[in-house]
């Protein structure tokens, strides 16, 4: 097993960093002794893909390093398709390897590079409310406790189960989880602009009509891209020359403007964001319709550069508050000249989840995100009245994998949090796997 001495850690997005040492297992066996060892010295983190805006990751202690945790190999639950997954993994491992078998995944990430443990740890999601979390898919998994001990872990076990499958990381370490897949089947999708009137009042019969929804607004439009995508027995048509061009094209176009175009704007001229925001639907969208597997359908977005986002689950009844006051709070400071937001605000709706510290626990919610580059000006203080804004709906929680500020204020916001510590403090009673945002601004264990 591999152990670099003081390894410099940063994460994806290079808000995080820390010092520490790390180590790479690549196995169970080697996994259970990372443990012990690292143990012995202090402190342990669990390490993905370093995706996450948020503090999970930081650590004066140890890391241990999932990457080299990456197999996989089909199985079954209850008689139905299952994939049993090493933590390490990525959601376009697992996604190329059930689509290779004729499977599908329901409700996977868009964004593709981060790790099935991280996905799994922080409850991600994709669209669609007949389903919920990645981590509702999860039917086992085996987890390695602070004393290199092994649980097979599944809905057995009751609330222990369902604490691992949103554990932040805090229970242990998760070597892998066996998740659901079904057949694969096709998927009908409509690419619309409507007026975000229409869209917003009329949300139950959108959500009603279609099984798989997103909404994405570009600042200072008047209108929604809206994705809706329902199951079809139509055949797959194929991508003919003139869709792989316009796919193409598309893809260059949001890549330049992300990459480059935007972020120069946010550094040297925000006041020429609403101008470019007019253009981005036609760069970024066709309206049009297609048939497609649910594969290929749910990962329609390719390019994903570095950037803020911060995220919040509200109930269903109040997604049009939140588009509102999301939309209110954008249009209020460009008449202020200040222009923080320069990409998108995006919408998914998902079904309650069983996952004790998900967003979406117990309730269906509309996991509203707005997403800016990481130049844009003002953003800090934004995102501190965004959080203000979307904490005045009394249902709202946030994602644990995005950038969150004042995590103490939100505790009381997960009913099952006191459940969950009961079964952090019975697995790791000498808090091994805990860092100090965790400890004091999540948990708040320190009097």
């Amino acid at each position: 097993m591999e152990l670099i001495a003081n390894y410099k850690w940063r994460n994806w997005n290079d808000n995080l960093a820390c010092t520490a040492d790390l180590y790479r297992p690549r196995g169970l066996q080697e996994l259970r002794e990372a443990v012990r060892r690292a143990g012995r010295k202090g402190r342990i983190r669990p390490l993905g893909n370093s995706c996450s805006w948020s503090p999970l990751v930081p650590t004066c202690g140890s890391l241990i390093d999932l990457g080299r945790l990456r197999g996989m190999h089909e199985t079954s639950f209850d008689g139905a398709p299952a994939i049993r997954v090493e933590a390490g993994a990525t959601v376009r491992d697992l996604v190329d390897f059930t689509q290779a078998r004729g499977l599908t995944l329901i409700s996977p990430t868009i964004f593709q590079d981060i790790s099935v443990g991280g996905a799994i740890a922080v409850a991600a999601h994709g669209t669609g409310l007949h389903t919920s979390t990645m981590s509702d898919e999860v039917v086992a998994l085996t987890l390695v406790d602070a004393r290199g001990d092994v649980h097979h872990l599944s809905a057995a076990d009751g609330s222990l189960f369902d604490a691992a499958r949103c554990s932040l990381g805090a229970l242990g370490v998760v070597h892998d989880v066996t998740m659901r897949c079904w057949p694969e089947f096709h998927l009908h999708v409509e690419d619309r602009m409507i007026g975000v009137d229409d869209v917003l009042g009329g949300l139950p019969d959108l959500l009603a009509t279609y099984e798989f929804v997103e909404l994405y607004w570009f600042p200072f439009t008047d209108t929604l891209w809206c994705k809706l995508m329902r199951r079809t027995d139509e055949p797959d048509a194929g991508a003919t020359l003139a869709d792989r061009l316009k796919f193409a094209f598309t893809y260059a176009c949001t890549f330049a403007s992300c990459n480059g175009v935007l972020p120069l704007l946010g550094r040297v001229a925000p006041e020429l964001t609403p101008a470019f925001m007019q253009l981005a639907p036609r760069l970024s969208m066709t309206p049009g319709s297609a048939v497609a597997p649910a594969s290929r359908a749910f990962h329609y977005q390719r390019a994903y550069p570095r950037c803020w986002d911060m995220s919040y689950g509200v109930p269903l009844a109040d997604a049009e508050e939140a588009w509102r006051r999301t939309i209110g709070l954008i249009e209020h400071l460009a008449r202020a000249a200040s222009f923080p937001v320069n990409m998108v605000v995006h919408a998914r709706f998902i079904g309650p989840s069983a996952a004790l510290l998900a967003p979406a626990h117990g309730r269906a919610i509309c996991d509203i995100e707005v997403v800016t580059t990481r130049s844009a000006r003002d953003a800090e203080p934004f995102y501190e009245q965004w959080s203000g804004e979307m904490l005045a709906i009394p249902g709202a929680r946030p994602h644990w994998g995005k950038y969150l500020l004042h995590p103490r204020a939100v505790r009381e916001r997960y009913p099952m949090m006191d459940a969950f510590l009961a079964h952090r403090a019975a697995l790791d009673p000498d808090g091994v796997f805990l860092n100090d945002w965790l400890e004091d601004a999540v948990f708040q264990l320190r009097p």
